[in-house]
């Protein structure tokens, strides 16, 4: 086992969480990454920790698929979309609306799906 270059807790997704959070803005690749693993690491405290981190984006205008620019533009953003749907389509990590508002909602929505999805586990005593 390798926790520094493959945590079992990024890699036990239907792909490495990476793939995904690099072609993030900062503080969305957070979001992911935290959502991506919260079953399996830390619980419902990583899911606070990604709405915080969404919290901070809304405070700067930072979109959750970031503006890119130049060639590799819409190849970044096809492969962001493709992976997005691959999360929502498995209900990856019990989260499956959280995966495609990120795709296709607003960043206001995406918050929202966490929220509900913090309050249902919150009440549910998981």
């Amino acid at each position: 086992m390798d926790n520094v270059n493959h945590p079992k807790h990024y890699e036990n997704g239907p792909f490495e969480c990476i793939e995904l959070s690099r072609l993030l803005s900062s503080d969305w690749g957070q979001v992911v990454q935290y959502c991506f693993r919260w079953q399996h690491k830390n619980g419902v405290e990583d899911l606070k920790k990604a709405l915080w981190f969404i919290n901070d984006a809304l405070d700067h205008n930072v979109p959750p698929i970031a503006a890119w620019s130049g060639e590799n533009a819409c190849a970044s953003h096809d492969k962001a979309d493709r992976l997005l749907e691959i999360l929502a389509t498995e209900n990856w990590a019990d989260l499956g609306r959280f995966w495609r508002e990120l795709k296709h909602g607003t960043a206001w929505t995406v918050r929202l799906a966490l929220t509900e999805k913090i309050n249902e586990i919150e009440k549910d005593g998981e």
